[in-house]
């Protein structure tokens, strides 16, 4: 079995146990929402920015949308994650200090078809794999939204996954483990790049090296 579900996993869950294990909270949290672009933003990128509360407001569409992304500093928060009203009463205690279009931000996500929200994390695990299961993606290196990587580390990470399977003759074991250690490097160096404790980014050289290190034979 293959999961591939998200920071929330449940195939992680049930094969290697609960998800504070793993979790690492970065200190935030984050919502994205699209809005029509009652600000008439022409191709230009909006940010704030303050001691607690940070946003990015960007045109989409030909500049008849807007794409909101909404955050606020805290230390981890118990609430239901299939709550969305929950989540959006948080996003606006957290931001409801902040003036200038705040308020009609927070009413335009009230409205918003697309609502996501979720903490800045990470997920942090000794390996990905337990008998017949592994993971990829976010499920089993969530890099978080702060470090731009998420997708790609997924893609690559199947990618690299897929080849090793087929490769394996049938040695699902041998599989994960070569997996894991192409993979490793470059899991690293990209989660580095949202970590605080990291040390600022990695250098170009060291990224191209992890590159280096999952290409796959011809």
């Amino acid at each position: 079995m293959l999961g591939a579900d998200g920071l929330h996993s449940k195939v992680r869950q049930l094969a290697f146990g609960p998800e504070e294990q793993f979790i690492r909270h970065l200190g935030a949290y984050l919502t994205v929402f699209s809005t029509h672009n009652f600000l008439g933003l022409d191709n230009w990128q909006v940010w704030l920015n303050d001691d607690v509360a940070t946003y990015c407001l960007y045109p989409v569409r030909d500049n008849t949308e807007m794409r909101a992304t909404l955050g606020f500093r805290s230390e981890p928060i118990a609430y239901d994650h299939r709550d969305t009203e929950q989540q959006k009463a948080l996003m606006t205690a957290g931001l409801e200090h902040v003036g200038w279009e705040t308020p009609r931000l927070l009413e335009a996500m009230r409205q918003a078809p697309d609502f996501y929200f979720d903490s800045m994390a990470q997920i942090h695990m000794e390996r990905w794999s337990t008998g017949r299961v592994a993971l990829a993606g976010d499920a089993g290196y969530c890099p978080s939204p702060l470090s731009g990587q998420g997708t790609s580390l997924a893609l690559v990470g199947a990618y690299v996954l897929a080849a090793e399977l087929g490769r394996a003759d049938g040695d699902h074991a041998a599989a994960f483990a070569r997996y894991e250690t192409r993979m490793r490097p470059f899991v690293g160096l990209n989660q580095a790049l949202a970590d605080k404790n990291a040390g600022g980014a990695p250098s170009e050289e060291a990224m191209d090296e992890a590159k280096n290190g999952i290409e796959l034979d011809a």
